[in-house]
């Protein structure tokens, strides 16, 4: 029982940190498209 509760608390902090890595992924994406676009308009 206390394995099993270990193992997923390790899975749910990995699924946190793989969804909090994608919403970062996709934010730098934004800021470097913008960034991009930006500089094209100069």
């Amino acid at each position: 029982m206390n394995e099993q509760d270990r193992k997923r608390k390790r899975a749910l902090i990995v699924f946190q940190l793989f969804a909090y890595g994608w919403l970062l992924a996709m934010f730098l994406i934004q800021l470097h498209m913008s960034i991009v676009r930006g500089w094209w308009s100069l």
